[in-house]
């Protein structure tokens, strides 16, 4: 049923994103990685991503929108449903990317730029927490009944009109289950190393068109489940990916996209491993 109203939401959602005003470009950066910047004071944006992954057991396809609002030049608030187009049994469940999860979760999501130091002209330093709580929409996973979750993350970085260098770390901790009894997916912890850059070609402003290119490395941590008090061997496990992506920016629209690989992967028992990530982003700013 789920997978049926992903299908058929989709036409909606891109309309409204046609449909809306023209604004100005902010360009949140990289796909997979953390990164600071957030929307100026009364700004809006709407991003449209599909992801996918494709693992030895099978393959998941998620479209996801989400609404973002800049309370102040340093708070957003952002908010994101999940819409999924098809997924095999038995996948077990990742983030995949810092804003939006890979999961069948509603998400609530504030982000507090609390930190700027400008370094010279263009360029700065600055650091942001966000903080997510994260409702699932699906009663199972991978034979586990779902449960309500917390993420909090933290990323600090330098910024300019030609490199970019973000650096952040994250934890996603399921907080429905008390019963040391009661069966639970593990907790999940990320950490990201991002460079950018921006060739000089690309540095003029508008009409002309912006691009730039990153290349992102993150480290997954999944915790092992408990299945009625008893802790799951055939669960959790670490790897590691590099992505290769572009951000592209023209006036109020952006798109951003690319592959992630895996580099390592350490899986424990039975758990199947991955050989590809892919995900593509629309974003208009009104």
């Amino acid at each position: 049923m789920i997978e049926r109203f992903g299908r058929a939401a989709i036409p909606g959602v891109l309309g409204l994103a046609l449909a809306s005003a023209p604004g100005t470009s902010q360009g949140h950066g990289p796909i997979y990685g953390l990164s600071t910047p957030t929307l100026g004071r009364g700004g809006w944006s709407l991003d449209t991503a599909l992801m996918g992954r494709f693992l030895e057991g099978g393959s998941a396809i998620m479209a996801r929108p989400m609404a973002s609002y800049g309370i102040t030049e340093d708070v957003q608030l952002s908010a994101s449903l999940p819409m999924p187009l098809h997924r095999d049994e038995g996948l077990p469940p990742v983030r995949g990317l810092t804003r939006m999860p890979m999961t069948p979760d509603a998400q609530l999501m504030l982000g507090w730029r609390f930190h700027r130091d400008a370094l010279s002209v263009g360029a700065r330093w600055e650091s942001t927490t966000w903080l997510a709580l994260e409702y699932p929409t699906d009663a199972v996973r991978s034979g586990i009944e779902t449960t309500p979750g917390v993420y909090g993350a933290a990323v600090t970085g330098y910024a300019s009109r030609s490199w970019y260098v973000w650096a952040g770390a994250a934890h996603r901790r399921n907080v429905g289950a008390s019963d040391p009894d009661e069966s639970r997916s593990g907790d999940a912890t990320m950490a990201s190393l991002v460079v950018g850059y921006r060739p000089a070609a690309f540095r003029a402003d508008y009409p002309h068109a912006d691009w730039r290119g990153f290349l992102e490395l993150v480290g997954e941590w999944d915790g092992r489940d408990r299945v009625l008090g008893e802790t799951s061997e055939d669960s959790g496990g670490r790897q590691v990916f590099l992505a290769a992506t572009v951000l592209g920016l023209y006036g109020s629209w952006g798109v951003s996209g690319g592959p992630a690989i895996p580099l390592a992967q350490s899986s424990n028992g039975d758990a199947p491993r991955e050989r590809l990530r892919v995900a593509v982003n629309l974003t208009i700013w009104f």
